[in-house]
């Protein structure tokens, strides 16, 4: 399942992040590679936090911007409490299901039908 990483802010028109008010989301080394790439100048943000719910739960009493799963901002985006910044990167956010090579088959089947329907239900909704 593939979700996408978006910068979003809390001021609307915002263009462009301010470090101060930045909130820095640790979403592993794929995107810190790619956001270092792209914004050299934010490498000492306001707010730094390994869990993208906490950050966002952040900016959205506090004020301020960072990248959040699109999927989790939707709602936010549409009652207008965040914005997108206009000409900002998107990246992409996999999602993975990891088993035991040895695990029951009789119990994996089943159970990644059931995940295959809740990721084509959810992108569906996307």
């Amino acid at each position: 399942m593939e979700d996408e990483l978006v910068l979003v802010t809390t001021e609307p028109g915002r263009r462009r992040a301010s470090a101060s008010k930045y909130v820095y989301v640790d979403w592993g080394p794929e995107f810190a590679a790619h956001h270092g790439m792209r914004f050299p100048d934010l490498t000492n943000p306001g707010l730094l936090v390994g869990l993208g719910p906490l950050g966002l739960n952040f900016i959205l009493e506090a004020g301020g911007a960072g990248y959040f799963r699109r999927s989790s901002v939707r709602q936010y985006l549409q009652e207008g409490r965040l914005h997108l910044v206009s000409g900002a990167p998107a990246f992409p956010y996999a999602a993975y299901a990891v088993h035991s090579a040895d695990c029951d088959a009789k119990l994996l089947v089943p159970a990644l039908v059931q995940l295959r329907l809740a990721a084509n239900e959810w992108g569906e909704a996307k």
